[in-house]
């Protein structure tokens, strides 16, 4: 407990350090979850251009039902997701406009000021869905596949195409943008949330992202 202790203090006195080129990504994830940072910028992409996203690729914006296109699976909305972005039905098959991203293809995120916090729906989880966090210089900071999300959603685990996490990623750096891609079937994301926490509140969300981490392993 010691040891996971100290690499906890250590973390958070990460966050105030300068110059760190590379960054502790702390994820968490909850079926039905909202986002875990109070005040952050929702995009849900049903407005026509998004001015934070790019597409390049085999990527697209669009509206398709389950099993309309192959290797398409939407969103799943439940629990408190839909009714905190707006999004319908309550639970079920997200109907509106979601993101997607098949191999040969990139989705990028692009913000006006760094940024700390990034949530997400994320549809099917596999294992070469990834997004990758840049800084302003444009280097990759740290990133996250579908093997980092808590709860082993991979191939019909806990998640599954019918029952999609809410993703939270903090990060240590400011990143400035962040790219999704994938190497299997596709990466289907919608319901955006990003967010740079207040220094005190970061400090107690990575603590808590820690315990959680911690309390899995216990109960494994």
């Amino acid at each position: 407990m010691k040891k996971y202790l100290s690499i906890a203090i250590a973390s958070i006195l990460a966050l105030s350090a300068p110059g760190i080129a590379n960054a502790q990504l702390y994820v968490s994830a909850d079926v039905g979850g909202v986002p875990t940072v109070s005040g952050a910028t929702l995009e849900n992409f049903d407005e026509p251009s998004p001015s934070i996203l790019t597409l390049s690729g085999n990527a697209y914006v669009l509206q398709a039902s389950i099993g309309q296109i192959v290797n398409i699976a939407p969103p799943y909305l439940s629990g408190s997701t839909a009714a905190f972005f707006g999004e319908t039905p309550a639970n079920g098959y997200d109907n509106s406009l979601y993101v997607v991203v098949q191999i040969g293809g990139s989705a990028t995120l692009r913000f006006s000021t760094p940024q700390m916090y990034l949530g997400l729906l994320w549809g099917s989880v596999d294992a070469g869905n990834a997004l990758a966090f840049y800084d302003s210089a444009n280097n990759v900071i740290g990133t996250v596949s579908g093997t980092d999300i808590p709860g082993n959603p991979i191939n019909q685990g806990s998640f599954n195409a019918a029952n999609s996490p809410y993703v939270d990623i903090t990060s240590t750096t400011p990143f400035s943008s962040v790219v999704a891609t994938t190497t299997w079937n596709s990466f289907e994301f919608d319901d955006v949330a990003y967010a740079v926490p207040e220094p005190a509140n970061l400090s107690l969300l990575v603590f808590g992202m820690f315990g959680i981490t911690l309390l899995r392993r216990h109960q494994r």
